[in-house]
């Protein structure tokens, strides 16, 4: 199983976004050039909403010219699993997480049922790796886009800082530095969390 730790912190305006990935403190630890990623994202789960009950989330997302789907599930704290694959559709995805060690779970939840669209979202991702001095790594992005659902939709600007390598420490504590600095609120809730709520009104 993949682990999945990241930090979420919702920006202002893509102008704060801006500020942020080009601060001097990042710029001191980061590795490379940003890369960008036009990211194309539909959220899928059962018509009885059967993943979302458990916290599930199940996803496949067009990174640039690559489709790549994804189950998330609860874990520890900030923790989540995390399996992904590359496939052409959500259909053939399902198989193919299974056996890259998804739960055994997924096989019963989606037995004579089907998958649809829930939501969805669309965004620019910049994002970089940062090394410390520990040697730890993580990778800091920065999305400006839209949520959608249910027919709305919602600007999306936020900045994720996910450890890679090394010590969960040091990915939280420099989240932390970067809320302190520019005056950033945490967000507590997933991409698909918040496109979710949009598509059942409750935003």
């Amino acid at each position: 199983m993949g682990i999945e730790l990241e930090y979420k912190l919702a920006v202002a305006n893509p102008a704060q976004l801006e500020q942020i990935l080009f601060d001097p403190q990042v710029k001191e630890v980061q590795v490379g050039d940003y890369q960008i990623f036009e990211m194309a994202t539909i959220y899928y789960d059962t018509p009885d909403r059967r993943l979302g009950t458990l916290r599930w989330t199940l996803r496949l997302r067009q990174e640039n010219n690559q489709l790549v789907a994804t189950l998330k599930t609860p874990y520890q704290g900030k923790m989540r699993g995390e399996w992904s694959c590359e496939a052409a559709n959500i259909q053939e995805a399902v198989p193919v997480l299974l056996e890259t060690g998804a739960p055994e779970e997924l096989t019963g939840l989606l037995s004579g049922q089907t998958l649809e669209p829930v939501c969805a979202a669309r965004f620019t991702r910049r994002a970089a790796n940062l090394r410390f001095a520990d040697g730890s790594v993580c990778e800091l992005a920065g999305d400006v886009g839209l949520l959608a659902g249910g027919g709305k939709e919602e600007a999306l600007c936020e900045i994720e800082v996910e450890l890679k390598s090394g010590d969960a420490a040091m990915a939280e504590a420099f989240a932390r530095e970067l809320q302190d600095k520019f005056g950033l609120r945490e967000e507590p809730l997933s991409k698909f969390a918040r496109a979710s709520a949009l598509a059942e009104g409750k935003r």
